[in-house]
């Protein structure tokens, strides 16, 4: 059975997203790191056309990126609406789960740790 989450936390003054899962894990998802990885087409089509070297969301003035706030999407996905105006990708609690930062899980993908 796929683990799901039990608490789910936007934590504004270390600039994460905070999930517990069912089977004890913890992923804490940097906002840049979320907003560069949103699962929406438009968002899939830009970085296919951008260099991997540089985020493909550049900040517009010096608003910083952030969730304006987050809404669940049934029992499977979670939507948030960033300070850059952008809301149309919905992370499923799979792509969450699959896309964990932490350095067990980049390991596990054979991927190098993010800052």
């Amino acid at each position: 059975m796929q683990p799901t989450p039990t608490r789910i936390k936007l934590a504004g003054g270390n600039d994460t997203l905070t999930i517990e899962w069912s089977d004890g894990h913890l992923s804490v998802y940097p906002y840049r790191y979320l907003r560069d990885r949103c699962p929406c087409a438009s968002c899939a089509e830009l970085r296919a056309e951008t260099s991997v070297a540089e985020s493909p969301f550049p900040m517009l003035g010096a608003k910083p990126l952030k969730p304006e706030r987050a809404a669940l999407v049934g029992r499977y996905a979670v939507q948030i609406f960033w300070t850059d105006g952008h809301s149309a990708g919905i992370y499923s609690f799979d792509y969450l789960r699959q896309a964990c930062p932490c350095a067990e899980c980049t390991a596990r993908r054979g991927e190098s740790p993010t800052r």
